[in-house]
C-alpha cells in the first residue's frame, strides 16, 4: 500500500481543505468561528472523520483515513461534529465577551481617573475657574470662585447669576461683557475688573472669558478663569506713590515745599521757549523778603524757617492754580505768570506784596511783620530773551525796588532797541 504523509493543504477532487491533523487543525478552526465558516466545518469534520478512524480502523490506517475527506455515516458522527460546532461557537462568544467587558472597564476607570483630578485641580487651583450659560446663570464654580462671591461653596453658586451677590450696577457690568462675549464669539481676553467690597476696599481681578459651546458649535455660555491681583494693585500703586514722593523730593524744597531752584529754572527755560514759538504773553517775578536777615539774628533760625513757609502759603494763595512759584534760595523767590502783559503783572506782582505785608507772620516767638521787594520782566516786550538774560534783567529791577526804600515792585524796563523791535 502506498501511504503519502501530505504537509499543508491536501488537494481532494477539486477543493482544498486545511490539514486538520493535531491540536493545531482545531484550535484553527476555533479561531476562524463563525467568520470563516467553510475553514470551520471542514476542520470539525476532519476531527469528527478523525474519531471515527480511529475507533474503526487499525492503527496503521488511521492516518490515511484522517487525511480523507468526511462523510458522516451515522447518528454518532452526525451528533459529535454538532457537538464541536456548538463548542466553537460558544468559545467564540465568550471570547468577544470578555474583550469587551475588559475595554469598557479599561475606559470608564479612566474616565473615573480623569473626573476625578479634574475635580481635584478645580478644589486645588485658588483662581476663579467657572462655567455660566446664555443667561449667565452659574452652571459650574470651583471653591476660589465661591469665596469671592461670598459663597459656601461652587454648589451653592449653581444657578444663580452676579446680581445675587454684587450691586446692580456692578452686575450689570459683568453681565453685558459676559453676553457681548456670546453674542460676537470673541473672546475677553486679560480684562481687570475691580469690586468695591461693603468696607470699601477694591479687589481687582484680571480676567478672561471665552466662549463655551456645543457640540454644533454654538456659543451657549462662557467660561470664565480670572486670578485676584489685589495685591500686584497695590504694591503698583505704592511704587506709584514712591515715585511721585521721589520726583516730588527732587524738585520740590524741603523747606516750603515749593519749587526748588533747578525745577523752577527749568519751568522758565520751558515757558520763555513757548511763549517765544507761539508768541504768547508772561512775565517773571523775582522777589525778596525784606530785612529777613535781622530775623534770623534776632529770633534764630526756626523762626525764620516758619517766616518762609508762611510766605510760601501766602504767594500759592495769591496767585492762580497754573502760575508757578518756586524758592531760588534763602529769602528769595521766583514766580512765573503765564499770559501776562505789563500791566496785568504789575497788578498781580503788587497784589503778592499786599500778601506779605497786610498781616504779620505768626509764630513761636510772636508775630512779626516783613514786607517784600519785586521785580518785574514781562517776556514779550523784551523779545524772549534766554533765560540768564531774564535772571539778570529781573534781579536788576529787584534790587533797583530796594534801593527806591523797599516794599514795593520795579518793572524791568528793557532798552530801547529792543523796544524798537
Amino acid at each position: 500500500m502506498n501511504r503519502t504523509r501530505s504537509v499543508g493543504p491536501v488537494q481532494r477532487s477539486g477543493q482544498r481543505f486545511p490539514n486538520p491533523r493535531g491540536s493545531g487543525g482545531v484550535l484553527l478552526a476555533a479561531a476562524c468561528g463563525p467568520v470563516c465558516a467553510a475553514q470551520a466545518w471542514a476542520g470539525a469534520a476532519g476531527f469528527a472523520r478523525f474519531v471515527v478512524a480511529a475507533q474503526v480502523h487499525p492503527a496503521g490506517q488511521l492516518v490515511q483515513a484522517a487525511g480523507g475527506p468526511f462523510h458522516p455515516g451515522g447518528v454518532f458522527d452526525w451528533l459529535l461534529f454538532g457537538l464541536f460546532v456548538l463548542l466553537v461557537l460558544f468559545l467564540c462568544a465568550v471570547a468577544w465577551r470578555l474583550v469587551s467587558k475588559l475595554r469598557l472597564r479599561g475606559s470608564g476607570e479612566n474616565f473615573a481617573g480623569e473626573m476625578g483630578l479634574l475635580r481635584a485641580v478645580l478644589a486645588s487651583v485658588p483662581d476663579l475657574i467657572y462655567v455660566k450659560d446664555e443667561k449667565s446663570r452659574f452652571l459650574l464654580a470651583n471653591q476660589g470662585t465661591a469665596d469671592l462671591m461670598g459663597a459656601a461653596s461652587g454648589d451653592e453658586l449653581r444657578g444663580k447669576t452676579d446680581f445675587d451677590y454684587y450691586p446692580t450696577e456692578m452686575a450689570a457690568g459683568f453681565y453685558q461683557d459676559e453676553q457681548k462675549v456670546i453674542r460676537t464669539g470673541v473672546a475677553l481676553v486679560s480684562q481687570d475688573e475691580h469690586i468695591r467690597e461693603s468696607d470699601g476696599r477694591i479687589r481687582w481681578l484680571l480676567t478672561t472669558k471665552v466662549p463655551y459651546r456645543n457640540g454644533d458649535g454654538k456659543a451657549v455660555g462662557i467660561i470664565g478663569i480670572g486670578r485676584n491681583i489685589t495685591a500686584l494693585k497695590e504694591t503698583e500703586a505704592e511704587l506709584k506713590r514712591a515715585r511721585e514722593n521721589l520726583h516730588f523730593k527732587a524738585t520740590h524744597d524741603s523747606l516750603t515745599s515749593l519749587l526748588n531752584r533747578e525745577a523752577i529754572l527749568d519751568m522758565l527755560g520751558r515757558e520763555l521757549a513757548r511763549g517765544a514759538r507761539e508768541h504768547g504773553s508772561a512775565a517773571v517775578l523775582l522777589a525778596d523778603l525784606d530785612h529777613f536777615k535781622s530775623v534770623n539774628d534776632r529770633f534764630g533760625h526756626p523762626v525764620g524757617d516758619e517766616v518762609l513757609r508762611e510766605t510760601a502759603r501766602r504767594f500759592l494763595r495769591a496767585v492762580r492754580a497754573y502760575d508757578l512759584v518756586g524758592r531760588m534760595g534763602g529769602e528769595e523767590f521766583l514766580v512765573i505768570l503765564g499770559g501776562c502783559g505789563t500791566q496785568e503783572a504789575m497788578s498781580r506782582a503788587d497784589q503778592l506784596r499786599r500778601s506779605i505785608e497786610g498781616a504779620p507772620m505768626i509764630t513761636a516767638c510772636g508775630p512779626i511783620a516783613l514786607t517784600i521787594s519785586i521785580g518785574v520782566l514781562p517776556a514779550r516786550e523784551w523779545g524772549y530773551p534766554r533765560r540768564e538774560d531774564v535772571l539778570r534783567e529781573v534781579d536788576v529791577a529787584l534790587y533797583a525796588a530796594k534801593a527806591d526804600g523797599r516794599n514795593r515792585c520795579r518793572l524791568a524796563v528793557p532798552p530801547s532797541d529792543v523796544l524798537a523791535n
